[in-house]
């Protein structure tokens, strides 16, 4: 599901997860062509997704692309790198 709007803050430098204390707060609006938006808010959220990929990393798991550098192979998550550089999504190796 992906996210759009809410407050900003918390860990992970801002967006809808980890937006601060309090409860989940599931919020549904449309926008001017009648697609359904959602959002969604959970104090913690982005630190327990952020330990789950360190920890499926760590377990070999799910990892789906090597970078190799200099002899040496590094695997990694495609999603990841995308989400953290506009070059890796841009990377045909993404997108096939």
């Amino acid at each position: 599901m992906a996210e759009s709007g809410g407050s900003s803050g918390g860990a992970g430098g801002g967006g809808a997860f980890g937006a601060g204390p309090g409860p989940e707060r599931p919020n549904s609006t449309a926008d001017k062509n009648g697609a359904l938006k959602c959002t969604f808010s959970a104090a913690g959220h982005s630190t327990s997704l952020l330990q789950g990929l360190a920890t499926l990393r760590a377990q070999g798991q799910l990892l789906d692309v090597v970078l190799t550098i200099n002899r040496e192979a590094f695997p990694a998550h495609k999603v990841v790198l995308a989400a953290c550089s506009d070059y890796f999504r841009l990377v045909k190796l993404l997108t096939s």
